[in-house]
């Protein structure tokens, strides 16, 4: 069985043909736009990532082992984030005070201030604040706790 042509069924199929048209353009443009939008956003915040990580240092500073003021102990690693490859040089030659001066600051502390998470954020701005005040050249940007132990 043929199916006859008539004026009727090529109107059908010419605007079947073009709404299939219309919606491939439609796909291209949207992907094209969806494309470059990505392409944007996560450019951006790669080289604000990349310009940030180039210019920090991290310094690893060891573990720290010593008695509360009150009773127990706490032990814990750090590692500092640097400003600048000169401050690690400097660090490397002011070990012994600066590994004092967190010991000082360690003894000092109450087992019950060191517990919770605000007494050791505390416990971690006296530490950078007290260690930026021994440096001559450039800071330390943060303080960070590699481990944590409070007895």
């Amino acid at each position: 069985m043929a199916v006859k042509k008539t004026p009727e069924n090529k109107n059908i199929f010419r605007s079947v043909i073009l709404v299939v048209l219309a919606l491939f353009v439609l796909v291209l443009i949207t992907t094209g736009v969806s494309y470059f939008v990505v392409r944007n956003i996560s450019g951006n915040n790669a080289i604000v990532k990349g310009q940030t990580s180039k210019n920090h240092v991290t310094y690893d500073a060891g573990e720290f082992l010593t008695n509360l003021s009150d009773r127990g102990y706490i032990k814990l690693s750090l590692v500092y984030l640097l400003d600048d490859k000169i401050v690690e040089k400097e660090l490397d030659l002011k070990e012994s005070e600066i590994r004092d001066k967190i010991f000082t600051i360690l003894r000092s502390k109450k087992n019950d201030s060191v517990k919770d998470s605000q007494g050791m954020e505390e416990l971690r701005k006296h530490i950078k604040e007290s260690l930026n005040d021994t440096l001559n050249d450039g800071i330390i940007v943060d303080v960070y706790f590699t481990s944590i132990i409070v007895n």
